[in-house]
């Protein structure tokens, strides 16, 4: 492998300054998630924002769509065709944008969603990573790189199924004041339903399908918010509760 495949050195300065920004980033990222799963967060810069009656298109990225034409198969399988015939720096950007997805999303990406639950390692790819940077041959980035991804993506489905059952029963009560008080009309509210149902099916069935229970992530943080942005104040409370930090006399 020649000089110019060597994308990175996992071992120089300039990488380990890479790595504390990966750390920052990661940290920002908690912040976010937190606030985009809370339903008084008010987004300015989705879908989630878009006026009542319109709707937002997203047209898919460079990472979601290699997400979406995955090979079938088992992790490894799927590991075993996704690095085939393929340069170092080849190999380091296909996992550089499984960690960076799915972009432009209300949820974690890959790779902030393993910093999150103490995957750092995964995070980073550390070992494949640093084999790159040393030059490695290509048999030994592959193969690290095959092993790499099952490790990630199994870690991925856990943690975003974790994410998912550590709300639920917060929606189940949301979901049941929505219909006790007849608010399954305002937009986003009405969608909240579905979406918890379709969360909770893939938490009890501990469904190992990573794109699945990222979307089903994604739907419910969209039903949330959209629901609380368009409910008024009185009714969001009864719903979703008074915000942290509020006090009874402050409520409109």
């Amino acid at each position: 492998m020649g000089k110019n495949d060597k994308p990175r050195k996992s071992s120089t300065p300039e990488s380990k300054k890479q790595a504390a920004i990966w750390c920052v980033i990661a940290i920002i990222a908690v912040t976010v998630m937190i606030a985009a799963m809370n339903p008084w967060h008010q987004p300015t810069t989705t879908a989630q924002s878009a006026p009542t009656g319109q709707t937002q298109t997203h047209s898919p990225t460079k990472a979601e769509r290699k997400t979406k034409n995955k090979p079938s198969g088992s992790l490894r399988q799927q590991a075993q065709a996704m690095f085939s015939a393929k340069t170092a720096e080849q190999i380091a950007d296909s996992v550089r944008d499984l960690l960076n997805a799915p972009e432009n999303s209300n949820v974690d990406t890959l790779g902030n969603l393993l910093y999150r639950h103490n995957r750092q390692d995964l995070a980073e790819a550390t070992d494949l990573y640093d084999a790159i940077g040393q030059q490695k041959d290509i048999d030994t980035i592959r193969s690290l790189a095959r092993e790499w991804y099952p490790q990630a993506m199994q870690a991925g489905i856990e943690a975003r199924r974790d994410d998912l059952s550590s709300g639920l029963d917060n929606t189940a009560r949301e979901v049941a004041t929505i219909e006790r008080d007849d608010l399954s009309g305002t937009q986003g509210c009405g969608d909240l339903k579905a979406a918890y149902e379709t969360a909770k099916r893939l938490v009890d069935s501990k469904s190992d399908d990573y794109d699945a229970l990222t979307k089903a992530q994604q739907n419910l943080t969209t039903a949330m918010s959209g629901c609380a942005t368009n409910l008024d104040p009185t009714n969001r409370e009864k719903v979703f509760g008074r915000p942290q930090g509020t006090l009874k006399e402050d409520k409109e």
